[in-house]
């Protein structure tokens, strides 16, 4: 089929490797995506350092495939942006239970769960909306912001720091921790030797942080997460220290960055779509839908890879036992053949059933979080401040693709 953009790429080859790439995709994301599922719907990247992964940019394949149990997700994945040195980096990512297989990562995953139940996270809407009233009451006289370091970054990242019971005086070392350990953890970037050092010194200085608070709970336990964590060690034996670092890292990267993302992506978003803003509005009943709408218009979580247990037909192809196959999210998202007019943002959308968090067993485990801070960050920003316009003609992206975010984003009112 044609391309659909003449001043893209029209090869596989090349669409993929500038999607890779932050200092070449620029603002054509989306459109690279369409490009891709267009020339190349049914594709075997041959990108060696990724494994030749198949590529998946179409709804249909995605929902055939996410809940294949041959697919499966392990350890593997640590190697598609380079294993490097073998130090505190990958020695903290190989406990994660993400990475970990069956049985221990669903008995590890049913562990941690226990603090995301629906009712867990529905108690926790008071103090949500009350944190968000708190960050706008504190800038509503300046009149400016930057939306990600003053509004979308401190909502999740306070949450979960009380969550698991880590001061909020130590949000910027986490801040700090946390950037470095996503921007290593990236498959969008080769690694580089400077970029494995800096990653394991993240990695340690992360894990002693975590150690310090494990040391705290352990002498003065509290209800949190992490003194939960540390009581079932007591019926665990194969539970070490480690393990509760690196589960402890993984929530505190889970549980801020990709939210923060979600909120200033959101954001964004309205302010492209003044209509879409003035509708929400006037219709604050229409933000539980909205927030599904926006989740699909701009996903952070742009791609994940999974790996064939064994041989799986696919078209009149087969994806071979051990092949990574990789799905692009943001593009399944777009998909025309399952949304009409998919790069419009339609608050108001039917049956948007997208894979913002994934599926199978998987699926974000902060979900529910997630949504519910969405829901009261951008419901509350659009009721106190109508008069909210952006500051910028070209907003700032960070470089990293598995976690896509803005660096910045200026608004006034």
């Amino acid at each position: 089929m044609r391309a659909p953009y003449e001043d893209l790429p029209s090869e596989p080859e090349e669409i993929f490797a500038r999607i890779l790439d932050w200092r070449r995709r620029g603002p054509d994301l989306i459109r690279l995506y369409h490009q891709l599922r267009v020339v190349a719907p049914i594709w075997q990247s041959p990108v060696a350092r990724l494994g030749k992964p198949w590529v998946i940019t179409r709804h249909a394949d995605a929902s055939a495939l996410v809940r294949n149990a041959a697919l499966v997700k392990d350890e593997r994945f640590l190697g598609l942006s380079g294993i490097g040195n073998e130090g505190a980096f990958i020695g903290v990512m190989r406990r994660m239970f993400a990475f970990q297989p069956p049985p221990r990562h669903t008995r590890m995953r049913g562990l941690v769960n226990r603090a995301f139940t629906p009712s867990s996270i529905e108690k926790l809407r008071p103090r949500v909306q009350a944190l968000v009233d708190e960050l706008i009451d504190s800038i509503q006289d300046r009149g400016e912001m930057d939306i990600v370091a003053d509004f979308a970054f401190r909502v999740p990242v306070t949450v979960i720091c009380e969550m698991l019971g880590a001061p909020v005086e130590d949000v910027p070392r986490i801040r700090d921790l946390a950037g470095t350990f996503a921007r290593r953890a990236d498959e969008g970037e080769e690694l580089t030797p400077e970029m494995d050092r800096l990653g394991d010194h993240a990695a340690e200085n992360f894990s002693a942080y975590i150690m310090e608070l494990v040391a705290e709970r352990r002498a003065n336990p509290r209800d949190d997460l992490l003194s939960r964590l540390l009581a079932v060690q007591h019926e665990a034996d194969d539970l070490t220290d480690e393990d509760i670092v690196a589960t402890t890292i993984l929530l505190f990267q889970a549980g801020h960055d990709t939210t923060a993302n979600l909120i200033a992506k959101a954001t964004l978003a309205l302010l492209g779509h003044p209509d879409e803003m003035a509708k929400l509005r006037a219709h604050p009943e229409l933000i539980e839908n909205a927030t599904e709408e926006l989740l699909r218009y701009d996903t952070s979580v742009q791609l994940t890879t999974k790996f064939a247990a064994e041989e799986i037909p696919f078209h009149d192809r087969v994806i071979a036992e051990g092949d990574p196959v990789t799905f692009i999210w943001a593009a399944i998202n777009r998909d025309p053949e399952r949304y009409e007019d998919p790069d419009r943002l339609d608050l108001s959308r039917e049956n948007i059933d997208h894979y913002s968090f994934g599926m199978g067993a998987h699926y974000c485990l902060g979900a529910r979080l997630a949504r519910l801070e969405i829901q009261h960050a951008i419901g509350t920003l659009v009721r106190r401040l109508p008069g909210l316009r952006l500051e910028t003609d070209c907003p700032e992206y960070r470089p990293q693709l598995h976690l896509h975010g803005l660096a910045r984003l200026p608004v006034s009112w």
